[in-house]
């Protein structure tokens, strides 16, 4: 008998090797093919990371790329960065809007997601590290189809899909989801966090995308999801590129153990009080940062307190007026003033000159979006405050405009 228990816990014993053996196979072979996976870099530059040491904040920078155009360059569709303090064992998790006009190295003034097409993953983390003067260690960068894997291999997402979803692609991305409680697969939770037609465009979009990075993180930790993780790496080594080496990945599982996801501090960069919609030179909308207060929010949500010092919207960090000017030199920094009473005056005309530009219930960015009105649209202004149109659509609807958005006509 003791002969047999002796078998059987050698065998167990055996198994359980086995499996740890498999495991660790996996991680090595995963972290060695993303390690050595370049799809994404030009070669143009160097990759500048900062080390950690294990003890110190961490920042890791997930990229999602949209890699469809065959011959060009690909651009990041998504830009997060994970941040990790040690001590409290807090993370914070923001979403970079990818219209924000920065600075970038060899190119000049652009949008943030032009410098991975200008320059890769090491282009765009040397402007992140610039544009928030905080140090990234990692990053993480896949496209769509390595997206839908990870979902998939999953299992899925269970998620409340607030408004039906539809716009027409190319015929394979095309978007097209009902409203309500639902399962997502890969592809569909790919449409889900891409759709920008809701009335807050790309500012509700990069909210869904925190949200899903929270469901798979929380979905991935439960026991149940250890057993397929070799799965769900193997399924998204081919569209994955990362520098995580092995000896790191211990380290940030170690740490990743100890964080509560579901408290996890979610914002978009830059916050609506630090950004400015307005038109760039070439007639692009963009969203143009007050750098300094951006930086101030992000090393305050993340438990930096070596610049724990308040910056109000508009100053810079002795408390003095700055102006915000964009690349119009136009200042556009809003009033807050009431709207004034609904009129049926006609009034001069203004047209949108870019894209598309913002209706909002007061005037200035940091107020509700409560529609949207588009290129060579024709909008009757009401009334003037600063720098913004109070106006009515062709559709009765009334809001306020950023006017270095539109062009008068008459």
């Amino acid at each position: 008998m003791k002969k047999k228990w002796l078998r059987f816990i050698s065998v167990l014993l055996m198994a359980v090797l086995l499996v740890a053996g498999y495991y660790v196979y996996s991680m090595f072979s995963f972290l060695d093919a993303v390690n050595s996976n370049n799809t994404f870099s030009t070669g143009d530059n160097l990759l500048n990371t900062a080390t950690w040491e294990g003890k110190e904040q961490v920042n890791i920078l997930f990229l999602g790329v949209d890699s469809r155009g065959e011959g060009e360059q690909p651009r990041s569709d998504t830009i997060l960065l994970l941040s990790v303090n040690p001590v409290t064992k807090k993370a914070s998790l923001f979403s970079i809007m990818r219209d924000t006009y920065v600075n970038i190295e060899g190119v000049g003034q652009a949008k943030i997601n032009a410098a991975f097409a200008y320059g890769g993953p090491e282009l765009l983390i040397s402007t992140v590290q610039d544009f928030l003067d905080l140090p990234i260690h990692y990053y993480v960068a896949t496209d769509f189809q390595g997206f839908a894997k990870i979902i998939d291999a999953i299992g899925g997402v269970d998620v409340n899909v607030q408004e039906k979803m539809v716009h027409a692609d190319d015929g394979v991305y095309d978007i097209l989801l009902n409203a309500g409680e639902q399962h997502l697969t890969g592809q569909q939770a790919l449409m889900y966090v891409r759709y920008r037609g809701t009335a807050r465009a790309d500012f509700d979009r990069t909210e869904r995308q925190r949200e899903m990075v929270k469901i798979v993180g929380q979905k991935i930790a439960s026991p149940s999801m250890a057993l397929k993780l070799p799965k769900i790496l193997k399924e998204v080594t081919p569209y994955t590129s990362s520098n995580v080496a092995a000896g790191d990945l211990y380290k940030l599982i170690a740490l990743g153990l100890k964080v509560d996801a579901s408290g996890m501090v979610t914002e978009q960069l830059p916050p609506v009080e630090f950004l400015t919609e307005q038109l760039n030179v070439s007639g692009e909308q963009i969203l143009w940062p007050d750098i300094e207060g951006t930086r101030q929010f992000v090393h305050e949500k993340i438990g930096d307190t070596q610049t724990a010092t308040t910056i109000e919207p508009g100053t810079d960090k002795n408390h003095q007026e700055v102006p915000q000017n964009g690349p119009t030199g136009n200042s556009n920094q809003g009033t807050q003033q009431p709207p004034p009473a609904q009129t049926t005056s006609t009034g001069p005309s203004a047209k949108v000159s870019g894209e598309y530009v913002n209706l909002r219930q007061k005037p200035g960015t940091e107020h509700e979006i409560i529609g949207q009105v588009y290129a060579g649209e024709l909008l009757s202004v009401e009334e003037q405050q600063g720098d913004w149109y109070y106006v009515r659509t062709k559709d009765g609807m009334y809001g306020y405009v950023s006017a270095a958005l539109v062009q008068m006509v008459n």
